[in-house]
């Protein structure tokens, strides 16, 4: 893994929000694959809840706000956290500009837990599915578990063509999200 904020990814997870049907199958399919610690919270947006994650950012303060350097950009361009660094002190959730990352750190499944490395309270943090994703399977496990079709894995420049609004976007006014 490197620290260089020379690569980008340019595929995020977005959402057509007319399809959204709030059933939570991208939070049960994220809980379930990452360790218990699902990456895919919920933002009230009027009379709907709408999923949000990771928008990883090209200039993601979560990863220079980091004291153990556990967050970092993968040399695909992935803002990662490194679950055995990771101290759980929040500072990348407090960092982030769009408040989409956990601010209460979330108890570590026991088989992780080393009493010499790892404090049990790590920040939930979005990976777009990493090892799925470098197998070959076309999509995070969330956009996979969508019935509706809600969620979909495309480049960022197409959203504004595909009429989706980005998971955890910033917003003004009468936009779906607003920082918190």
């Amino acid at each position: 893994m490197t620290t260089s904020p020379q690569t980008y990814v340019d595929k995020r997870v977005l959402i057509d929000i007319d399809r959204c049907i709030e059933c939570g199958s991208c939070a049960a399919a994220c809980y379930v694959s990452h360790a218990n610690m699902p990456a895919v919270s919920f933002a009230r947006a009027g009379p709907a809840l709408l999923p949000v994650i990771c928008r990883q950012c090209k200039d993601a303060s979560c990863v220079a706000a980091c004291p153990a350097d556990a967050m970092v950009r993968d040399e695909r361009g992935v803002v990662q956290r490194r679950l055995m660094l990771c101290i759980g002190c929040g500072s990348c959730a407090r960092a982030c500009p769009f408040g989409v990352l956990p601010s209460d750190p979330m108890g570590l499944p026991s088989g992780y837990k080393s009493p010499e490395h790892v404090t049990g309270h790590q920040i939930a943090k979005c990976d777009l599915c990493e090892a799925r994703i470098a197998t070959g399977q076309a999509e995070p496990r969330c956009v996979a578990a969508c019935p509706a079709g809600a969620l979909m894995f495309a480049d960022e420049h197409r959203a504004e063509e595909l009429e989706i609004d980005v998971l955890g976007g910033r917003s003004t006014g009468d936009d779906l999200f607003k920082r918190r």
